[in-house]
């Protein structure tokens, strides 16, 4: 993996714009006005469009798209491993000591557009904000994506919208979890670079399993709680197992031409 300085923007600038976001929503008493901003997005466009692209936040289903990594990429494979348990240890520990309740719990039915379970409990951070940045961080430092450094960023800020879309997270939610899912990403890497016994054969393939497990979970039926995502779930299952497969294919490929050419120049 590249090395990236801790200096560096691309390291800081995201968590910087969240924190900058939170303090303005606060100052401003913006937080349900921006909600029911965002909220109105969802009968204005499409139900079915917010909830497939919902489910990309979730953590079973981020985790099967990153099944290509295998093979392919080895150290963010790893480091996949320490990002997604800080990430998840955000999400998941903050929920009960914050106890913030959910638009749904606060808000009248007749203001609010609810799309899928209607959650009243535990909204600060959202979980699906978290995953979504912990990933998009990952392929941010992970690549060298120069300029196009912005499309992981891009689709984890829609992501993350619709948490608010489908009426079940407040805006200081989504910045609460790109701020976490992001430096739980950039300690994740740091860490697996430190620790680089996870980057052995049998850590990467017991990862390598648990991500095509993830995968044909979505193929056989995984519940994401939004039934109308299901097609898209099962096409991304697919999608991410039929990626792995091809590795093996184009790995052999190229096995075989290093070896005609190692023969050759033996020849000559």
């Amino acid at each position: 993996m590249k090395r990236w300085s801790l200096r560096s923007p691309r390291a800081w600038l995201v968590p910087a714009l969240t924190l900058a976001g939170v303090l303005v929503l606060l100052a401003t008493g913006g937080n349900e006005p921006a909600f029911l901003w965002l909220n109105r997005l969802g009968p204005a466009t499409s139900d079915v469009l917010w909830a497939n692209l919902t489910i990309l936040g979730d953590t079973t289903v981020a985790l099967a798209l990153c099944l290509p990594l295998a093979r392919r990429r080895p150290d963010l494979l790893w480091a996949l491993v320490p990002a997604g348990l800080l990430a998840t240890g955000w999400a998941q520990l903050l929920k009960p000591l914050v106890d913030v309740a959910r638009p749904p719990a606060v808000l009248s039915p007749d203001v609010i557009h609810v799309i899928g379970p209607a959650y009243r409990f535990h909204s600060m951070p959202s979980g699906h904000a978290t995953t979504a940045f912990a990933f998009a961080a990952l392929f941010v430092l992970g690549f060298d994506l120069r300029g196009w450094s912005f499309l992981p960023v891009a689709a984890a800020v829609l992501i993350a919208m619709s948490r608010c879309v489908l009426g079940v997270h407040w805006p200081l939610d989504l910045l609460a979890g790109a701020f976490g899912g992001w430096l739980a990403a950039l300690l994740g890497i740091r860490l697996a670079a430190r620790l680089p016994f996870g980057l052995q054969p049998p850590a990467q393939w017991a990862i390598t399993l648990a991500l095509a497990g993830c995968a044909v979970a979505l193929l056989t039926g995984y519940r994401t709680d939004y039934p109308q995502a299901l097609w898209f779930q099962r096409t991304l299952g697919a999608a991410s197992l039929l990626c792995f497969a091809l590795s093996f294919v184009s790995r052999s490929g190229s096995d075989a031409a290093g070896d005609a050419s190692r023969d050759d120049r033996i020849g000559r």
